[in-house]
């Protein structure tokens, strides 16, 4: 069975991580998922670099998150694929169907669980930031109306904590599912969710061992291999009603066996579509 939804977003976006190999991702990954409906592909412009107010690239990033949202909401989309791009690419998808869907559960499958804010982010990269900010903190022209609560969201296979990352995770009580624990049995990452439940899929490569999975922009040792990954993103898919779904930090130039990307794709059900043409 094929994930349905009702519109695919290409979000070539890269300032969030200030590394441009992860532009080529998004038409990398547009070109081995078929499109399951409209596809738009965004255009995003160089923008203004350096770092504003605690943010690198701001302006691009406000503006390319304000102008998704906008073609969001026009569209009233139900399900949405992002293909990206950085983080940031799918932060405008995850708030419109967060306001769709009220209690809809996050798993935050990353390396990292970019839950900086300008004043402590060690890079003022907004991808480091994104989760922070669908919790409803962070700089005000990054910030949505729509918002989550930390338990509705679940952290898979992160290792790359920064100490205010941490210091948060512990007083919110997230959930947590660790490196080993999707080692050792990966379809326990639905466990305490509602079967049927809506649920949207952050995925950002580099939760992948980089000896398995290197075309990443930031390879982080230590990680599940690919096949546990894929194992986990096939139990959120069987366990919930999955209404989006986001791809980023994927650099196509760093060699790699690509049939590693395929398999989490095969993961999500993001295969066997027959392409559609049509756009925005």
């Amino acid at each position: 069975m094929v994930w349905q939804r009702d519109i695919d977003l290409v979000v070539p976006l890269w300032q969030g991580g200030d590394d441009v190999r992860v532009a080529a991702g998004s038409a990398a990954l547009a070109r081995m998922v078929p499109s399951g409906g409209n596809r738009l592909h965004v255009s995003v412009p160089d923008g203004r670099r350096g770092v504003v107010e605690g943010v690198a690239n701001l302006d691009v990033l406000a503006d390319t998150v304000h102008q998704l949202g906008v073609r969001l909401a026009g569209r009233d989309a139900r399900r949405v694929l992002t293909l990206g791009g950085d983080c940031t690419s799918d932060l405008a998808a995850m708030r419109h169907l967060t306001a769709r869907y009220p209690s809809m559960v996050v798993y935050w499958v990353d390396a990292h669980p970019d839950l900086n804010t300008a004043d402590v982010s060690p890079s003022h990269h907004a991808h480091g930031m994104v989760l922070r900010l669908l919790l409803g903190q962070g700089h005000p022209r990054l910030l949505g109306g729509a918002r989550v609560a930390p338990t509705q969201v679940t952290l898979v296979g992160a290792r790359s904590v920064d100490p205010p990352e941490q210091a948060l995770i512990k007083a919110s009580g997230m959930p947590v599912m660790g490196v080993a624990e999707v080692r050792a049995d990966p379809y326990r990452v639905v466990g305490g969710r509602a079967q049927g439940s809506p649920a949207y899929v952050h995925l950002d490569m580099d939760v992948c061992d980089p000896a398995q999975l290197p075309a990443v922009a930031c390879p982080t040792p230590g990680g599940p291999p690919v096949e546990s990954v894929a194992a986990a993103l096939a139990a959120i898919h069987a366990h919930h009603e999955v209404v989006g779904v986001g791809i980023s930090e994927y650099a196509p130039v760093i060699e790699h066996d690509e049939a590693t990307v395929r398999s989490l794709l095969r993961a999500l059900d993001l295969r066997g579509v027959t392409p559609n043409r049509a756009t925005a």
